[in-house]
């Protein structure tokens, strides 16, 4: 697995998967993400990024803090390999809790963890 940035102001767009993976996955991955340190909630919705041909069912997690990003990555991917099948592979969209884009809180697709509120807009 390697890993991209996305440049900053890339759009991307979330929403309830057309076909969404089994629930046998989707399970497997919610036990995965369990298993990981400092996440705090886990999605697997469909994501399309600007820029990209087609959208595609990702996994959005969200961490206490964007710092702790570098220490949990590696052992949530170690564990993923074990958890899917032969071949497939996952986007992982890491944020800290508190910056998850709401739009990928889609209520379906949550398999891990309560979500984190954001901090409204006019409370500083």
């Amino acid at each position: 697995m390697s890993e991209q940035t996305l440049p900053k102001g890339t759009k991307m767009f979330f929403g309830a998967p057309v076909n969404p993976m089994s629930d046998v996955i989707a399970d497997a991955l919610g036990q995965v993400v369990a298993q990981v340190p400092g996440i705090c909630e886990a999605y697997i919705p469909q994501c399309f990024i600007e820029g990209d041909t087609e959208a595609r069912q990702v996994l959005v997690i969200g961490v206490e803090t964007k710092e702790k990003i570098p220490e949990i990555m590696p052992d949530l991917m170690g564990k993923m390999r074990l958890a899917l099948p032969g071949g497939v592979l996952m986007d992982i969209l890491p944020y800290a809790s508190v910056d998850l884009p709401n739009e990928a809180r889609v209520a379906k697709c949550h398999i891990f963890g309560a979500p984190v509120k954001s901090k409204p807009w006019w409370k500083f």
